[in-house]
């Protein structure tokens, strides 16, 4: 899965009127049949083979129906399939559709889309966000039109927890194989509870499928709207220019707290904000080598004050982090006693000291026993003035411990491309999760090293407990088995996680109902639901 992006990228500034709601002050009349989203982050491509964005991923859960999809307890339910059975040996799955699902053009939705769609993702490697879910699968079937056979070499443990958008094969199988990734998938023919209007100058509209086999959501239309900055996506919900709003920053906050028509949360989302060591063993690397050293990497946890970056930085949305997993997933591994790297000098001096790295010249940076110095370059995304700030706060803290970091800016392009080429030392990033740990786990994998595994990082424990975990059915082995992965990659830390970040969001609770937190303490949007788009109503 490529990154769900929580970070701010270089926006384009939209105008709200080119919406076709009103942007007048006050908010205008309110449409009871549009609910207007606005968030701080883009839609880079509405084609599921290769999008990315979380924006994305929303809209395309809206147009495209799964086989399974959660529910807001977070278990699996019904989507195009309306049940679903395994064999005894666990390496056979069968799935039946529901016969009343059509494609937006009008045509049924048969078991030749699903395994197109499989297919297609497994065979090219497309489906950034998505192809991770279909590892292990070796055979599909199609006994007739409602039913769908899947073999697996082994146990499929994430099955049920796979968002896979279907496609229309009949739509698909018409685009050239070298264009597939590239296409701009301008109709969007889905099978979903929402048809595509329009997609235009960073602006997406779509209106309910009145044909969808489901429960019919209550909204008419939802509309998309990007915003270039948070100040005035705040602004915008605050004077009801539109409904919701995400990906709001801290300040906006508190802000919006006290405001008598919106109701704003900080909500827990799945994934981490974290620092990335180079950690490559490529000769062709340009990272500072004395970075390979784990005992260093763990010196710099131990001078990094996470809770005061929280505070400092964030404003106190988040929780300090540890391991790969939220604190409140059932897979998360949390470090205790002497094995937690809580902010701590003396620790990391005494670290530093064990392993020989000594400050011989009096000059406050510490060197090995042949001079070089614990000297890194820290890179951070210019933009994100919280990302700056934590910068600078780990730079401060880190000095104390006798290593010195340089801050160094740029934009996330550049920043990508840095990491690719392993034209780094430290880098600062996030991380946006997945309920299926195999999704966030698989980051550090050898398997993704020049992809994902932007550290480099390659243990070979690590990858035999990542292919075991993704065939344990028994869900406390699994989490086991996960854990043992967390501690490994903890112990040896080619990520600081800094901290498990909060979604900031917020709605018009004077115009809507029905919208709730996904789970209890999550978001109402970029939970891995639909929950709240279909229960959505406006107010009587």
């Amino acid at each position: 899965m490529k990154r769900m992006s929580k970070l701010a990228l270089a926006l384009v500034l939209v105008l709200a009127m080119s919406a076709g709601f009103s942007a007048c002050g006050g908010g205008g009349d309110f449409d009871a049949s549009t609910m207007t989203i606005g968030s701080s982050t883009s839609v880079d491509t509405l084609n599921p083979l290769s999008s990315y964005e979380q924006q994305s991923f929303e809209i395309i859960a809206l147009v495209y129906d799964p086989l399974v999809r959660y529910d807001k307890e977070l278990n699996p339910s019904p989507a195009l399939a309306d049940d679903w059975k395994v064999s005894k040996d666990e390496k056979t799955w069968t799935f039946h559709l529901n016969k009343d699902a059509k494609w937006h053009d009008g045509q049924p939705v048969t078991s030749e889309d699903v395994k197109y769609t499989y297919e297609l993702m497994l065979d090219t490697g497309l489906g950034y966000m998505y192809s991770s879910y279909l590892e292990g699968i070796t055979d599909i079937t199609c006994p007739d039109e409602q039913t769908v056979v899947m073999k697996t070499k082994l146990p499929k443990a994430n099955m049920l927890m796979n968002t896979t958008p279907i496609m229309p094969k009949h739509v698909w199988e018409k685009v050239k194989k070298e264009e597939l990734e590239t296409w701009d998938n301008g109709e969007m023919i889905g099978s979903g509870p929402y048809k595509l209007v329009s997609n235009e100058n960073g602006i997406v509209k779509v209106s309910k499928n009145e044909e969808y086999y489901r429960t019919k959501p209550a909204v008419e239309n939802y509309v998309f709207v990007e915003y270039k900055n948070t100040d005035s996506l705040a602004q915008a919900l605050k004077v009801g220019e539109i409904d919701a709003a995400v990906n709001l920053s801290a300040t906006q906050y508190s802000q919006l707290e006290d405001e008598e028509n919106v109701t704003v949360i900080s909500g827990e989302v799945q994934g981490f904000m974290q620092v990335g060591i180079n950690c490559s063993e490529n000769p062709s690397s340009k990272g500072n080598p004395l970075l390979k050293d784990a005992e260093v990497r763990k010196a710099i946890e131990y001078a990094t004050d996470k809770q005061n970056i929280i505070d400092m930085a964030y404003q106190g949305h988040g929780t300090e982090g540890t391991t790969m997993l939220n604190a409140s997933d059932p897979y998360h591994y949390a470090p205790k006693g002497e094995e937690l790297r809580s902010y701590n000098i003396k620790k990391a001096e005494k670290l530093l000291d064990d392993a020989g790295y000594k400050d011989s010249d009096g000059d406050g940076i510490r060197e090995d026993a042949d001079g070089n110095k614990l000297s890194f370059e820290f890179i951070n995304i210019g933009d994100n003035s919280a990302e700056v700030k934590t910068g600078q706060l780990i730079a401060s803290t880190c000095k104390e411990a006798g290593i010195e970091i340089n801050q160094k800016t740029m934009d996330s392009g550049a920043l990508q491309d840095a990491i690719t080429a392993a034209d780094y030392d430290m880098f600062m990033w996030g991380w946006g999760g997945d309920y299926d740990p195999t999704v966030m786990m698989g980051i550090l994998t050898t398997a993704q090293i020049g992809s994902n595994n932007e550290p480099q990082w390659s243990n070979a424990k690590y990858d035999q407990l990542y292919e075991k975990q993704q065939t344990e059915m028994d869900k406390e082995k699994r989490i086991a088995l996960v854990q043992e992965m967390e501690k490994i990659a903890y112990d040896e830390a080619p990520y600081i996680i800094l901290l498990y970040d909060n979604n900031i969001q917020g709605y018009r609770s004077d115009r809507w109902t029905g919208i709730e937190q996904v789970p209890e303490k999550g978001t109402y949007y970029f939970n891995m639901t639909i929950e709240n788009y279909i229960n959505a109503a406006p107010v009587k």
